[in-house]
C-alpha cells in the first residue's frame, strides 16, 4: 500500500508482469474480427463505462492516449440500509447569529426526516469536540429529545476541525454494519487554527475516514472559511463540498445531503487499474490514488446515489511496436451492492487497435475530451482564484479568457466527432451541457473578477459623477464569495 495522492499527478508506473498478457494469435484474431477493445461497459447496482481517447494507435510509436471511466450508481430500490449520520458543527464565536442558528434547525430539520432504525450523532466543536447527541437510534421517541440536544449548543471558542471529525468519526464506529450507510457533515464558517492545522494532516485524517467506510461532506458558510481546506477533505474522502453564501441557505444543502443517503445502491467502491505489459501512467487526474506493486493504482470511489455519476481520467503512455493490437488494461470495480446486501464487482478490459500512421485516429474520443478539459477548467479555477488573491487581477482574467477560449474550440470539435463515437453507457449530461456548464463557472468568475460595477460606484458617488471603476479586492465580501463558488465548481467539474 502507498499514499494517497490528490490533484494532477504525476506517475510513472510501468507494468512488467501485469495480470493481462497478450497470447499468441489473440491480437490478429481480434484485429480480423475488428472487434472494438477500446470501450466497455458492465454492471448492475455500479455500472461502468469505460473507454480510451484513441480506439486506434499508430504503429512504432509511443501511444499517448487517455483512460477514462464513469461509474453510475444504478437505479434506486424499496428498503434503502439504515442511515448512520454525523453532524459536526462549528460552534466557535464566529458563529454567532444567523450561522448557528441556521445550522441548528438544519440539523433538527435533517433529523425529523430519518426513520426509524436510523442513527445519528451531532458534535459540536470548537477548540476541542463534544457529543452532545451520541450515536442514537432514531425513533418516534428519541427524535424530540435529539432535537432539543441540538437546539441547546450554545457559542465556544476558536476552531477544531480535526477534533470535529475525529470524534464524528469514532461516534460512527459504533454505529452497525457493512450495509449501513455512513456520512459526516461537516459545517464550519471559519479557519481551523486549533488540532491538525495543515494541508498534509488533515488529508491523512480524511484519507483514514474514507478508509473507515465514511465520506465527508463539507459545507463552508459565509466568506471567511478555509475553502481550499474544506474542499481538500471531502475531495479526500470522496465527498463532496458546498459553499453557502447566506446562513439561510443550510436546511437546502443538509436536504440534499440526506436525499442522496436515501438513495444509497452501492458503498465502499474501488477502482482497480491493472496495467499491461510496458504501459505507463503519466498523470492521474483530480482524484486520489495509491499503488499496488509496479503495475496496478487504485482509485477510491466511496458511497453512490442512484444514478450518482462519479469519473477519472489518466494518461498513458502505451507502446505499440509493430502489433496490430496493443493491451492497455484490465479495470474492476470492487464495491458493496447494498440492494442485495453483498459484495459486488464489474468491469472489463481495454485494448487499442494498432495501425499505420497514416490510418490512426487522430481526433479524441469526445466524452473523453469533455472530461479532460472538465480537469482543465477546474484547474484554471483554482490558478485564477490564487492569482486574484495575490493580487493580480489582469492575470487571473487573462487565464480565464484564455481557458474559455479552449473550451469552445474543445466543443466544436467535440460535437464534430460526435457522430462517430460510441455513446455513453452511463452518466447524465450530455456533451452540450457538460461544456455550457464549464462556460458559466468561468464566466461567472471574470465578471466577478472584473471592476467595481457601475451601481456600485454609483452609490458610492452619492449619485453624482462615478469615479473611475475600482479593481475588484479579494478582500471584499463579493471577491471571497467568488473564490468559495470558484472553488465548489472546481470540485464539481472534477468529481
Amino acid at each position: 500500500m502507498g499514499t494517497s495522492v490528490a490533484g494532477a499527478f504525476a506517475l510513472p508506473v510501468a507494468a512488467p508482469s501485469a495480470q493481462l498478457v497478450e497470447l499468441p494469435g489473440v491480437a490478429e484474431a481480434i484485429a480480423a474480427a475488428e472487434i472494438d477493445r477500446s470501450r466497455f461497459t458492465d454492471g448492475r447496482a455500479l455500472m461502468i463505462d469505460a473507454r480510451l481517447g484513441h480506439a486506434s494507435l499508430a504503429q512504432d510509436s509511443a501511444g499517448e492516449t487517455y483512460l477514462f471511466a464513469s461509474l453510475t450508481g444504478g437505479e434506486s430500490s424499496q428498503g434503502t440500509p439504515p442511515l448512520s449520520l454525523a453532524i459536526a458543527i462549528d460552534r466557535s464565536g464566529s458563529m454567532k447569529g444567523d450561522r448557528l442558528a441556521n445550522a441548528l434547525a438544519a440539523a433538527v430539520g435533517t433529523v425529523e426526516r430519518m426513520r426509524d432504525g436510523d442513527s445519528v450523532s451531532v458534535i459540536a466543536f470548537d477548540t476541542r469536540a463534544v457529543a452532545v447527541v451520541s450515536q442514537e437510534l432514531i425513533s418516534s421517541a428519541s427524535k424530540p429529545r435529539i432535537a432539543a440536544q441540538i437546539r441547546s449548543i450554545g457559542l465556544g471558542g476558536d476552531t477544531c476541525i480535526s477534533c470535529g471529525l475525529d470524534r464524528a468519526l469514532s461516534e460512527l464506529a459504533t454505529s452497525g454494519t457493512r450495509d449501513h450507510v455512513s456520512r459526516i457533515l461537516l459545517l464550519s464558517d471559519g479557519a481551523t487554527n486549533h488540532g491538525i492545522t495543515d494541508m498534509a494532516g488533515m488529508r491523512a485524517l480524511s484519507a483514514r475516514v474514507r478508509d473507515a467506510g465514511v465520506s465527508i461532506s463539507t459545507i463552508g458558510v459565509d466568506v471567511d472559511f478555509d475553502e481550499k481546506m474544506m474542499a481538500a477533505i471531502a475531495q479526500e474522502s470522496t465527498g463532496r463540498h458546498y459553499f453557502v453564501a447566506s446562513p439561510a441557505g443550510l436546511p437546502a444543502i443538509f436536504a440534499q445531503e440526506f436525499d442522496s443517503l436515501l438513495s444509497s445502491v452501492a458503498q465502499d467502491a474501488e477502482l482497480h487499474v491493472d496495467l499491461a505489459p510496458g504501459v505507463e501512467i503519466d498523470q492521474v487526474f483530480d482524484r486520489s490514488f495509491r499503488r499496488e506493486g509496479s503495475s496496478s493504482v487504485v482509485v477510491p470511489f466511496g458511497s453512490f446515489g442512484a444514478k450518482q455519476e462519479k469519473t477519472i481520467l489518466i494518461k498513458l503512455r502505451v507502446p505499440t511496436g509493430a502489433r496490430v493490437s496493443a493491451p492497455v488494461a484490465t479495470m474492476r470495480v470492487d464495491y458493496r451492492d447494498l440492494r442485495s446486501r453483498a459484495d459486488a464487482h464489474c468491469g472489463g478490459v481495454l485494448a487499442a487497435r494498432v495501425v499505420d500512421p497514416a490510418l490512426a485516429q487522430q481526433q479524441i474520443d469526445p466524452f473523453v475530451a469533455t472530461r479532460l478539459e472538465r480537469s482543465r477548467t477546474s484547474q484554471t479555477l483554482t490558478d485564477a482564484n490564487r492569482l486574484f488573491e495575490t493580487g493580480r487581477l489582469t492575470e487571473a482574467r487573462q487565464r480565464l479568457g484564455e481557458q474559455k477560449h479552449e473550451i469552445e474550440q474543445s466543443l466544436a470539435l467535440a460535437k464534430k466527432s460526435l457522430a462517430t463515437a460510441a455513446p455513453m453507457a452511463t452518466g447524465r449530461a450530455g456533451i452540450d451541457e457538460a461544456f455550457s456548464g464549464q462556460l458559466a463557472a468561468i464566466e461567472a468568475a471574470r465578471s466577478a473578477f472584473a471592476a467595481t460595477p457601475p451601481a456600485d460606484l454609483d452609490r458610492a458617488s452619492g449619485g453624482g459623477f462615478a469615479p473611475p471603476p475600482a479593481a475588484a479586492s479579494p478582500a471584499s465580501r463579493a471577491g471571497k464569495a467568488q473564490i468559495k463558488a470558484n472553488q465548489q465548481a472546481a470540485g464539481d467539474l472534477a468529481f
